[in-house]
C-alpha cells in the first residue's frame, strides 16, 4: 500500500523551527517511490483552511500535524469537517502547549525519530502495527479530546498566569468574532503563556486573590453555570448549582500541570461509545483542595460522575477544548468515534 502523507506545520507554534521542518522533509524523501508526501507551512488559520480544501479528495492516508494543542485542534477540526473522514494522524509536539501529547500517553516523541519511524513502517507496509485508537469528542463541530466549562476553563486561564480582567475582556471580544478573526483576538488576550516556576507562582497569587471577597478573581471563580445541563437529552438536577463541567473519553487527561496528569477515573473509556462527564458543584474553594484526589485518579466528594453519549451545557461564552479557549454558546458534546494515531514503537 502506498501512503499519501500530508505534513501541516503552524509557523506560529511556540517551538517552530524551519531547520526541523526541512529535516522532516529530507527524511520523508528517503521513502520516495514507496510513499508520496507534501510538507506545507501555514501562517494563519485562513491559509490552513485553504490548504485543507486543496487536498480534499486527494486520498491522504496520514496527516502529520506539527504544532501545539491549538494547532492540533484547529487542524483536526478543519480536516474532518472538510474531508468527511479522519485519516491516520501523527502528532508532533512543537507548540507552546503540548498537553495532548502527554494526555494521550504518546510521550515527548522526537519529531525526527517519529518521521523516520513513519517512513520505515510505510515502506514495509507495517504502519498499522504502530497505531493506537483514541476516542474523540464532537463539541459543536469542533473535534477535540476533552472539554471543560465554567471553573475548569477559568482555572486553566489562571494557571497560564492570566488575569481575571483579561478573561472578562476575552469573553466579550470573542462573542463578536468570526472564524477568521478568532486566532488574532485569542492571541491578543492569551499572549505567551507563563511557564515554569513563575507560571505556578502567578497561578497561586491569582487563586489567593480569589479568596478575598469583592475581587475580580473571586467573582470569576465563584460564577455559577446557569441553565439546563442535559445528560443524553434529559435535564439534570444537582444538590447545588454547578460551577464546573468536564468531559473526556479517555483515561488520562492532562490539564497543564506537566507530569501531574489528572485522571477522570474510574469510568472514562470504560464503556464503548460513551465518555465521562464530571459535574462539580458547591463552593469552588472546597473543590480546589481536592485536586490531589483528581491527580491520584480518585473521585471528588462534591461532584457527579456519569458515562454519557451526549452532554448539553449552557456555555458561558468561552470554553476550554484541549487547553484552547474557544467561543461557544449552548454547547453539545457527543461521542465521535475513535481516531488512529501513530506512535513510536515501545522500547524495553
Amino acid at each position: 500500500m502506498q501512503h499519501d502523507i500530508l505534513v501541516l506545520a503552524n509557523k506560529n507554534g511556540g517551538n517552530f523551527s524551519t531547520k526541523k521542518i526541512k529535516a522532516i522533509e529530507n527524511i520523508l524523501a528517503l521513502g520516495e517511490g514507496k510513499l508520496r508526501f507534501r510538507v506545507v507551512v501555514t501562517e494563519s488559520l485562513l491559509r490552513l483552511e485553504e490548504v485543507i480544501k486543496e487536498y480534499k479528495g486527494g486520498g491522504i492516508t496520514l496527516a502529520a500535524i506539527v504544532g501545539g494543542d491549538g494547532t492540533m485542534l484547529q487542524t483536526r477540526t478543519l480536516i474532518e469537517n472538510e474531508w468527511g473522514y479522519s485519516p491516520l494522524y501523527a502528532f508532533y509536539a512543537e507548540g507552546t502547549k503540548n498537553n495532548i501529547q502527554r494526555s494521550l500517553g504518546i510521550g515527548p516523541n522526537s519529531s525526527l525519530a517519529l518521521t523516520k519511524h513513519i517512513v520505515d513502517a510505510a515502506c514495509t507496509d507495517t504502519l498499522e502495527l504502530y497505531t493506537f485508537k483514541v476516542p474523540s469528542l464532537d463539541i459543536n463541530g469542533w473535534k477535540g479530546f476533552n472539554v471543560g466549562f465554567g471553573l475548569i476553563s477559568r482555572l486553566l486561564w489562571f494557571y497560564y498566569g492570566k488575569s481575571a480582567r483579561a478573561y472578562y475582556e476575552m469573553e466579550e471580544a470573542l462573542q463578536s468574532c468570526d472564524e477568521e478573526q478568532y486566532q488574532a483576538i485569542y492571541k491578543k488576550f492569551a499572549g505567551k503563556e507563563a511557564n515554569g516556576k513563575w507560571g505556578v507562582a502567578k497561578s497561586v497569587l491569582q487563586l489567593l486573590k480569589g479568596l478575598k471577597s469583592g475581587t475580580e478573581e473571586s467573582y470569576l471563580l465563584q460564577k455559577r453555570i446557569i441553565g439546563e445541563i442535559k445528560f443524553d437529552g434529559e435535564k439534570q438536577q444537582f444538590p447545588q448549582t454547578p460551577i464546573g463541567v468536564y468531559a473526556s473519553c479517555y483515561e488520562e487527561v492532562n490539564l497543564g500541570w506537566g507530569r501531574f496528569n489528572p485522571k477522570p477515573s474510574p469510568e472514562a473509556n470504560k464503556e464503548e461509545g460513551k465518555f465521562q462527564a464530571v459535574v462539580a458543584y458547591g463552593n469552588p474553594f472546597s473543590i480546589i483542595p481536592q485536586l490531589p484526589k483528581v491527580i491520584a485518579g480518585e473521585k471528588m466528594s462534591n461532584a457527579l460522575y456519569q458515562s454519557l453519549s451526549t452532554l448539553e451545557v449552557p456555555a458561558e461564552k468561552v470554553v476550554e477544548i484541549d487547553g484552547e479557549h474557544i467561543p461557544i454558546n449552548k454547547a453539545k458534546v457527543s461521542y465521535d468515534g475513535t481516531r488512529r494515531v501513530v506512535t513510536l514503537p515501545v522500547t524495553v
